[in-house]
């Protein structure tokens, strides 16, 4: 590498892989009071999208259109994961040169379309990692009087993105390429018993915070179970809420959804992974 870290000025959204596309951005919009901007089928990798913003934070649900075709990357990708976290998208300056750079560090580059491209988890600690230089389409963001708020007044009560959770059983790889190869910032470093005893670094990477725990054994426990089994690094992500009462009436009321601090990362409460097609929501007190 040349010198420098790569600037990182937002991470844009997390991409939630899914089988159902109808469903599962349903599901946002119902449980947490999403607002889709925009929808769009990609040939290159014959995939199914929707882009929407959970108050301050873009989720992307993302489905193969053809989920036997196997020649596709993001079908073999969906077939390997199953219905989870896929990955979050950091935004860059530049793309070809931030693809020039990750390579010179030895990072795995991969389905490198110029603009965008992916960095493989064994290259930054366990997270797939999406790169692009370009805005998202009919990005609300992009307009010049964006406001979060807009959101505001749901009734599942969320007022914004707390942290992206991901575990990770190599902390050295995790710092080295969000502190050494990218520009992002320890914000703390501490020990944590939820839902295990392991180590917790918080970093701040653009505008947002990720937190990543290595738990003291990646073999046992929810986080071990979590690191056992095919996935890409993000365990949940965590939602501060007006009012925990006020959210626990509207998702098991309403929506009949099954609600859990079994495995929680955080001091709050989940929604069960397995009613929100395979994606694990966390919220705490804003």
């Amino acid at each position: 590498m040349t010198g420098s870290r790569i600037p990182v000025s937002r991470i844009i959204h997390t991409i939630h892989a899914t089988t159902d596309i109808y469903k599962c951005r349903l599901l946002y919009q119902d449980a947490l009071g999403g607002l889709v901007f925009a929808e769009n089928y990609f040939p290159a990798e014959d995939r199914d999208a929707a882009l929407l913003y959970v108050t301050d934070h873009m989720v992307e649900p993302m489905a193969p259109r053809h989920a036997d075709d196997l020649t596709k990357p993001f079908a073999r990708m969906a077939a390997k994961i199953g219905q989870s976290f896929h990955s979050f998208e950091i935004k860059v300056p530049d793309g070809k040169a931030a693809s020039a750079a990750f390579r010179e560090a030895g990072c795995t580059v991969a389905s490198d379309y110029g603009v965008f491209f992916f960095v493989k988890p064994e290259s930054t600690g366990g997270v797939l990692l999406e790169v692009c230089e370009l805005a998202m389409p009919n990005d609300p963001y992009d307009r010049g009087n964006w406001n979060p708020l807009v959101a505001a007044g749901h009734a599942c009560g969320v007022a914004g993105l707390d942290h992206i959770a991901c575990v990770t059983a190599d902390m050295a790889k995790v710092l080295h390429f969000f502190t050494e190869v990218v520009d992002g910032e320890v914000l703390e470093d501490s020990r944590t018993q939820r839902p295990q005893a392991g180590r917790r670094v918080l970093l701040r990477v653009g505008d947002t915070r990720v937190a990543f725990i290595q738990p003291d054994d990646t073999t046992g426990g929810p986080l071990g179970a979590f690191l056992s089994k095919e996935q890409n690094g993000i365990y949940a992500l965590v939602w501060k809420i007006a009012d925990a009462g006020q959210a626990t009436t509207h998702f098991e009321g309403k929506l009949k959804l099954r609600l859990t601090q079994e495995g929680c990362i955080s001091s709050g409460f989940a929604i069960d992974p397995e009613d929100f097609l395979g994606a694990r929501h966390e919220f705490v007190a804003a």
